[in-house]
């Protein structure tokens, strides 16, 4: 067994008031561009946390532990490695027109479970926001500062991405 390097996290980047499970995702991220999907040969996601905190495993596995050969990411810009990408539901303004932390308290809640775990099983893990993989900066997902919140949780500073330096300066 691999140690996951990434724990990323996103917003699945729609609407406060549009609610569904990982059946939604799944389709959207594996139809054909044609068919208004992502045309992705998986989803992007490993888990997905629904308005009511409920935790959805999207990538079937033995263990949370464990990674499939799809959670390997090689040469991601400073981001090599096993990564691990949980979504919640939301992210979005009502009409979708912004981006919006509209984490709900249950969310808010499992997804803090979920870091505390892969903090404990990975004492090294370093936790990010999607916005903040460096090839994805124009991003809007997850809609909230993630080192942010980990700091308000209490999570070690070094569990939380850091952006590297910039080379001229």
């Amino acid at each position: 067994m691999k140690d996951v390097d990434y724990l990323i996290i996103h917003s699945t980047n729609t609407s406060e008031a549009l609610s569904f499970g990982k059946d939604v995702i799944i389709k959207k991220h594996t139809e054909s561009t044609r068919n208004n999907g992502l045309g992705f040969n998986r989803p992007g996601f490993d888990y997905l946390i629904p308005f009511d905190g409920s935790l959805q495993v999207i990538i079937n596995e033995d263990n949370p532990t464990q990674t499939d050969l799809w959670g390997i990411s090689n040469g991601l810009e400073d981001l090599t490695g096993i990564s691990k990408n949980i979504a919640y539901v939301g992210g979005r303004t009502l009409k979708e027109a912004w981006d919006k932390d509209t984490r709900t308290d249950a969310q808010k809640q499992t997804l803090e479970t979920i870091v505390r775990f892969y903090v404990l099983r990975f004492p090294n893990i370093v936790i990010l926001g999607f916005n903040e993989v460096p090839t994805k900066v124009a991003e809007d997902s997850p809609a909230f500062s993630v080192g942010d919140w980990l700091r308000s949780i209490a999570i070690p500073e070094k569990n939380i991405y850091q952006k590297p330096k910039d080379k001229n300066g």
